[in-house]
């Protein structure tokens, strides 16, 4: 008898004695899903309605065998979860590519809606084969999500919009502490896309770490509505013919902002980092550090973007290189000129094939680039308060 039917006889025989029904066995400590004889559960959504129906009464880890688990699982609120007494989804071989959870028909492959203290280790979610839809879709409000290892497909296709996200967050209800660490995100609109419900109701601690995003066609990862986000170690490579693509999109993010040393690598597109309204605060400032940044594409072309009121920030030793495009509507640092202050920045290189390069040195220089023209001139050589700003000819 495998544990699912141990848990529905239990489950029957404490309804008789107590009349209450729904009344399962909490689940405590490590259990086994998979085809062979003797696993606790045939499936992922066996093992799902086994643990939402009695909940937890400790650390519950599901070991899951190799093989490829063609279901589509949805996931709600576990009883006694907590980050204490969390439930984990890993495989059993250590391996991601043993372990493939996929769905083929449109919505999405993995739904949690208001699911808690859960995480997955070293397993894969596909939702390749559909036409559109999510490979994972989080609804409801939740905390403590943590994915690690794990690797998401999406759909491939020329398509916009959150509904084609490989990994979707909604706005239905704050999201509060969710990381992805080491991690690969495949196709889809978009890679991750994660939007609180407002600025007054933002999403918190976002971390984002040690991941590759390859293939999407619209924007590798965009947040909007958050407080306190970590984006760092991650690698961006886009193939996308979409002359709106964009690498990396923050939009109403406020607080700690962390965006450090991601590679971004894009064939076409406008911008690698777009921030909009992102407001750090005076005295723990922002920091975008390290980040390496090549764009292509035929229209306008932005390295580092910052727009609407983008406050606070520290900008320290970025490369941008842009290729192609039209000299007027490139700008390898572009910053509006109406709204955003205290913009602090050292050691950046923005070079510009057609324009030629700058080099920033020397001590942090507050707002230096509204003072400067645009960097199509191509007379442009400028020193500012003993920081120099170097002009060389364009590569030929």
């Amino acid at each position: 008898m495998n544990k699912l039917n141990q848990i529905i006889v239990a489950a029957l025989v404490t309804i008789s004695l107590n009349s209450f029904a729904g009344d399962c066995t909490a689940l405590s400590g490590t259990y086994t899903i998979g085809k062979n004889e003797g696993a606790d559960f045939a499936s992922v959504t066996e093992a799902v309605t086994a643990v939402q129906c009695g909940g937890v009464s400790g650390p519950v880890t599901f070991r899951m065998e190799s093989g490829v688990y063609n279901e589509r699982v949805v996931m709600s609120s576990i009883p006694g979860a907590s980050v204490y007494n969390t439930v984990s989804f890993e495989s059993k071989s250590g391996q991601n590519s043993d372990v493939v959870i996929g769905y083929a028909n449109a919505d999405a492959t993995f739904i949690m809606n208001g699911t808690s203290n859960v995480s997955f280790n070293n397993i894969a979610i596909n939702h390749v084969a559909a036409t559109y839809g999510n490979a994972l879709r989080v609804d409801g409000k939740v905390s403590n999500i943590h994915f690690s290892n794990v690797i998401f497909t999406g759909v491939d296709v020329a398509r916009t919009g959150a509904n084609s996200a490989t990994v979707y967050f909604t706005a239905s209800a704050s999201k509060t502490n969710i990381s992805f660490e080491n991690c690969e995100i495949n196709n889809g609109s978009t890679g991750i896309f994660k939007g609180g419900m407002n600025a007054d109701m933002a999403d918190t601690k976002t971390s984002i770490t040690g991941t590759l995003f390859f293939n999407q066609f619209e924007t590798a990862l965009a947040l909007s509505n958050e407080t306190a986000p970590n984006i760092s170690n991650n690698v961006i490579s886009s193939l996308s013919n979409f002359s709106n693509y964009k690498g990396i999109s923050l939009k109403n993010v406020s607080n700690d902002i962390t965006i450090n040393n991601n590679v971004i690598t894009m064939a076409t597109g406008s911008t690698g980092i777009e921030m909009n309204n992102c407001v750090a605060q005076a005295n723990r400032l922002g920091q975008v550090t390290g980040n390496s940044i090549a764009v292509g594409g035929k229209d306008e072309a932005n390295g580092i973007m910052l727009t609407g009121a983008t406050d606070n920030q520290v900008l320290n030793f970025n490369r941008v290189k842009l290729s192609n495009g039209t000299e007027t509507a490139k700008q390898a640092y572009y910053r509006n000129s109406g709204a955003g202050n205290n913009i602090n920045m050292l050691n950046n290189i923005f070079f510009d094939l057609s324009t030629g390069v700058y080099t920033i040195v020397g001590n942090t220089y507050k707002d230096m680039f509204n003072q400067l023209p645009a960097q199509s001139n191509g007379a442009l050589t400028v020193s500012a308060n003993g920081i120099m700003i170097e002009k060389t000819k364009p590569v030929q």
